[in-house]
């Protein structure tokens, strides 16, 4: 009798030994193509693994963007159940809502016990900027993220993973490099106009004409950026003049690439051809190299039908030009203006023009 109340709190010990040697899958994250990312909290069994990647630009990239690599492992844990051998370990992204995406190959292993491992043959991790989930304007700092979860099949099989690897994008905005201008010249000459002169009838105080006739309201913009630089741009003329032709089949409006950085007091567009771009004034999806410039040229004439009476009591014709993240065709200059942290001097730009009545 003695010795069986001996042997009963021994081959207790025993059970509750076997029991803390549950397992649990060790995650680590390395980089793979692409942007390389600062990886946080790398090559644990739990908790989160974070990774943090830059984008230098004004707006996000679209579609396939980076990839890493898991390297994952069977050890032995502290849980207090044993796993059921073997295990199903899937690996998905978390939610379909966001604008990084993650797509995992392969996408599920079949883990055998203590010791599996996928070292030879690391995860694949794609991820992908999915544009049609971003919201809002881009701005400087901005985060969007992506999860990527771990699981076991069936759920409670006692084989532990990470609770997610999350993947953050940061978008870092260059520091005012692209330089806008807008002014108006001698239509096609690239000459500064300094004011204009208006001739009215003196008995009836409409307007007859105005000296020049037509000018071009213009918009420069140079890229001093390190990158090429992609964006709509929109010149807005005075709410009392028009394009030049006005509703009819012509070209109005004409875009000149200019090779190197340039600014309005060394223009000079002798020798410049520039493309028809019809009444337009917007622009869109224009790329431009780094260290290069755009010119747009509108042609534009006070409206017919004025009086003297209505015209600016200020003596000043305003016109603008702005920049916005480009957009699809049809859809120009409404995705949100330039942050003026990427464009300078001022976003938008713009310009009055003096004018004296005759």
């Amino acid at each position: 009798m003695k010795a069986r109340l001996l042997l009963l709190p021994l081959a207790m010990l025993l059970a509750s030994t076997v029991a803390l040697a549950n397992d649990e899958i060790v995650s680590a994250v390395t980089n793979g193509s692409g942007p390389q990312a600062t990886i946080v909290n790398n090559g644990v069994p739990s908790g989160t693994i974070q990774l943090w990647y830059s984008y230098v630009g004004a707006s996000f990239p679209c579609g396939a963007f980076a990839t890493f690599n898991v390297g994952l492992q069977d050890e032995s844990g502290n849980g207090k159940q044993m796993p059921a051998y073997p295990v199903t370990l899937g690996l998905a992204q978390s939610g379909s809502g966001t604008p990084v995406q993650v797509s995992p190959s392969p996408a599920s292993y079949t883990v055998s016990g203590q010791t599996w491992n996928n070292l030879a043959s690391p995860e694949t991790v794609t991820v992908s900027i999915d544009c049609s989930k971003l919201t809002g304007a881009p701005y400087d700092g901005e985060d969007i993220v992506g999860n990527l979860n771990e699981q076991t099949v069936p759920n409670g099989s006692h084989l532990d993973t990470i609770s997610t690897i999350q993947v953050h994008i940061v978008l870092v905005t260059p520091t005012a490099c692209l330089k806008l201008y807008q002014f108006e010249t001698y239509q096609d000459s690239g000459t500064m106009l300094a004011s204009v002169q208006v001739v009215s009838n003196n008995k009836t105080g409409a307007v007859k004409s105005t000296n020049p006739g037509t000018i071009s309201t213009d918009a420069l913009v140079v890229n001093t950026c390190a990158s090429t630089q992609n964006f709509d741009l929109g010149v807005a003329l005075d709410p009392q003049w028009g394009t030049i032709p006005a509703n009819n089949p012509g070209n109005a409006t004409f875009a000149y690439d200019i090779t190197g950085a340039i600014d309005p007091g060394t223009l000079n567009m002798t020798g410049l051809t520039g493309t028809p771009m019809g009444e337009g004034t917007c622009l869109q999806n224009v790329t431009l190299s780094a260290d290069d410039s755009y010119l747009v040229t509108v042609h534009s004439a006070l409206d017919g039908g004025l009086y003297a009476s209505s015209l600016p009591a200020s003596g000043n014709f305003s016109f603008a030009a702005e920049l916005f993240n480009p957009t699809t065709w049809g859809t120009g200059c409404t995705g949100g203006a330039l942050s003026t942290t990427l464009v300078a001097p001022a976003n938008p730009g713009s310009s009055t023009l003096p004018f004296t009545m005759h």
